[in-house]
């Protein structure tokens, strides 16, 4: 039997639950705040978002050729 019961939302109102032993509770805890503080910036740098670095001149295809007159 379980001693934690760790309880998760999915799409489609579906739900995902984990039944753990606190050892193992408490190592995806410590998983999720190492995860966690890796998304984080550094203290003193400010995260940028790439998108904002280049200039955006809209939707642009790799399949899109210009057009050649006479072909």
């Amino acid at each position: 039997m379980a001693d934690v019961s760790v309880r998760l939302q999915a799409e489609a109102g579906a739900e995902i639950v984990l039944n753990l032993s606190v050892l193992q509770a408490i190592r995806l805890v410590e998983a999720i705040a190492s995860r966690a503080a890796d998304m984080m910036p550094e203290p003193g740098r400010a995260q940028v978002d790439p998108r904002w670095l280049v200039p955006h001149t809209g939707p642009q295809t790799a399949a899109a050729a210009p057009l050649r007159p006479g072909q």
